[in-house]
């Protein structure tokens, strides 16, 4: 049974590097897990307004926005977060975006792609703890892209020396939990 994944982009700033890093990400996550199914999903293209909902997401009385995005975070099996890092953490726009849902993201796996002057590190060390929070799993190899002004050819590819981590192994992790935790959710 094929698992499927979104890939979420968390900036949304004009002229940010997140896309092309998601979009490099895809095509060699698609080549390293073929039976793994990616969906992009970038915030940038979902308008989020700063979350102002009237019932916190934990009562699950969800406003159309949030029955959309529920829908869409609901039906996957998995995710990975691509974020820059923004003063040693998430970007907003992606904080804002989780803070959106919340049953949707449990017993769920997560794996992260950084990228930053530190690679996202910092970025990741937040998000995972959020996503803690949201009773998801967050695999423990991480892909991080350091000097991202410097990392990528013209094409959105990074340049050798840039990446740390195996995109192959963290897939082969997430797929792991992914069906570990499909099947305890029944």
């Amino acid at each position: 049974m094929e698992q499927k994944i979104l890939v979420i982009v968390g900036t949304t700033r004009q002229d940010r590097m997140g896309r092309k890093v998601a979009d490099w990400y895809i095509k060699e996550a698609r080549e390293a897990s073929p039976k793994l199914d990616f969906e992009l999903f970038d915030l940038a293209e979902q308008n989020l307004g700063l979350f102002d909902e009237p019932m916190p997401p934990m009562t699950h009385q969800y406003s159309d926005t949030q029955k959309a995005l529920a829908e869409k975070v609901g039906s996957k099996d998995g995710f990975v977060f691509v974020t820059g890092e923004y003063n040693h953490s998430i970007p907003g726009s992606l904080k804002n975006f989780l803070d959106y849902l919340n049953a949707e993201w449990n017993h769920k796996a997560a794996a992260y792609v950084g990228y930053g002057v530190s690679g996202g590190i910092r970025a990741i060390e937040h998000l995972i703890q959020v996503m803690s929070e949201l009773r998801a799993a967050s695999v423990r190899d991480h892909i991080l892209i350091s000097s991202i002004w410097m990392a990528l050819d013209e094409s959105g590819t990074p340049k050798p020396g840039f990446v740390q981590g195996n995109i192959a192994a963290q897939l082969k992790e997430l797929d792991w939990w992914v069906s570990a935790l499909k099947s305890a959710r029944g």
